[in-house]
């Protein structure tokens, strides 16, 4: 199933790299070196199943020839220790067709490096077991005249950690998208609060002849995942809800076959695979949804299941709870200050009347001024309003819309535990981008607004939340508490 992966490298002369050559090498080209004098020719390399450069609109021509472009940047770099382009690896979700893959990657390039002025040169390869792309990056913005000064902040951590949630996100909508309920996180197992160590990746190719030997540094790797995969399958046989926790994680319903494929990788041995996946199967934590006899049922875990009517318990009782309603007054200043159409103050009245949960299904179009409205009334009532979105991203574009202070909700979690952030009485958490989260995740942050005695408004996109062919623990929240049919913008 689909897996989280995400690196960044810098390709730099330090080390004794050309980037023509990375680009041939990657993309399987043909590409002359203008630097060195030497012809880089991987024509015959297998596994390119894709390549494409994106550029800003308004370049020169030149950007979207290969050839032309990263010789244009090593011509442009003059230190013997230059660094010269970034290469992001990321991999891909088996569930996603070549096509789907290639609008996955297009969609998150576009949004995040095409839009800060980068030319990006990538490429997807591997097979249908281990699909991956590489992407090459300037590292200087690219204008109609060519390039201009290396943009430092590229480098910083904060602008990693953006990429690296960026990518589960449009990686998790492309595979809702495509009727997929399988999803990836970008944190770590330890932040996920999952008990298991991760997997190291070993890069043994498949095109790899059987009785060619391997490299010292491969041999030691695949001891270290052996190692890995031992004690992963330990822990499971110790408590086998440890991977029942980390599978719904991923897919919240899951079959027999899938169960054994999760569990596969994280046991040492065919012996040691069996007794882990019977301890798993044994355990009073697995929940049979159905079964047709021959394993393709559908499963889940008690702890989910327990989520899902933990939730709607909270949800029915905070619907109906009263003392966060805006007063007659301070709505009608709101009107008076935004110029709201029929859906928005049909929308905007019922977000701020009575009732500790609201949850809401909005166009773009119709977002901005919607929440901007309902943050001013809010805020003049004497809330404490929070903002939170499933990403960094969203909780960037969230801040700037409304002007409050948002985070996402994995940050937000965080400070909550630590008690950076105070949930009081007061407080209005309001979260874009509802339709994007996972069940657990919703059940949890609710639980917190619920003791606190607090107030939670959810938003998804309208049109998006169409588009998604999966369900999801929004779409029962929006039947459950959510506005008159009339009211969901299209929902």
């Amino acid at each position: 199933m689909a897996i989280y992966h995400l690196t960044a490298n810098i390709i730099s002369r330090a080390r004794g790299q050309s980037v023509v050559a990375a680009a041939a090498y990657r993309c399987g080209a043909v590409l002359r070196d203008e630097r060195y004098g030497v012809l880089h020719n991987y024509a015959g390399k297998r596994g390119v199943v894709h390549a494409e450069i994106m550029a800003p609109a308004l370049t020169p021509s030149w950007a979207r020839d290969r050839e032309a472009l990263w010789n244009k940047v090593e011509a442009g770099e003059a230190r013997k220790d230059s660094q010269l382009a970034r290469l992001i690896e990321v991999g891909l979700p088996i569930e996603l067709d070549v096509a789907e893959r290639v609008a996955l990657v297009r969609d998150y390039i576009a949004r995040q490096f095409i839009a800060k002025g980068m030319i990006a040169d990538f490429c997807i390869r591997g097979d249908a077991h281990n699909p991956h792309a590489h992407i090459l990056l300037t590292l200087r913005a690219v204008t109609a005249s060519g390039f201009g000064p290396k943009e430092r902040k590229w480098n910083g951590k904060s602008t990693l950690l953006e990429w690296r949630s960026a990518w589960a996100e449009r990686a998790n909508e492309h595979l809702a998208r495509a009727g997929h309920a399988v999803r990836i996180d970008h944190r770590t197992l330890e932040a996920q609060q999952i008990e298991l160590t991760p997997a190291r990746r070993i890069g043994v190719g498949g095109a790899r002849r059987s009785d060619t030997p391997l490299p010292s540094h491969l041999i030691d790797r695949i001891r270290e995942q052996q190692r890995i995969a031992r004690a992963n399958g330990d822990t499971i046989l110790e408590d086998p809800t440890v991977a029942l926790r980390a599978l719904t994680q991923q897919r919240p319903i899951f079959t027999h076959e899938e169960l054994a494929q999760f569990l596969r990788s994280r046991a040492e041995n065919p012996a040691q695979f069996e007794a882990v996946l019977n301890a798993v199967m044994g355990s009073a934590d697995l929940v049979v949804l159905d079964s047709d006899g021959a394993d393709r049922g559908r499963l889940t875990s008690r702890d989910l299941l327990e989520a899902h009517r933990s939730l709607a318990r909270r949800t029915a009782s905070m619907a109906v709870r009263r003392g966060h309603g805006v007063a007659v007054e301070r709505r009608c200043a709101a009107f008076a200050r935004y110029a709201l159409n029929e859906t928005q103050r049909h929308a905007f009245e019922y977000l701020v009347s009575d009732g500790d949960i609201k949850t809401v299904a909005v166009s773009e179009i119709d977002k901005d001024a919607l929440l901007a409205a309902a943050c001013g009334a809010w805020v003049d009532e004497g809330m404490a309003v929070m903002g939170g979105a499933p990403s960094d991203g969203m909780a960037d574009r969230l801040q700037s819309q409304t002007g409050i202070e948002s985070l996402s909700l994995s940050r937000w979690e965080e400070a909550v535990q630590q008690g950076s952030r105070t949930v009081t009485r007061g407080t209005l958490l309001l979260i874009d981008g509802s339709h994007m989260m996972a069940l657990k995740q919703l059940e949890r942050i609710v639980g917190v607004v619920d003791n606190a005695r607090a107030k939670v408004v959810l938003v998804a996109d309208a049109d998006l939340l169409e588009a998604l062919r999966v369900e999801l623990p929004f779409r029962d929240l929006l039947r459950q508490v959510g506005p008159p049919h009339a009211l969901e913008s299209g929902a």
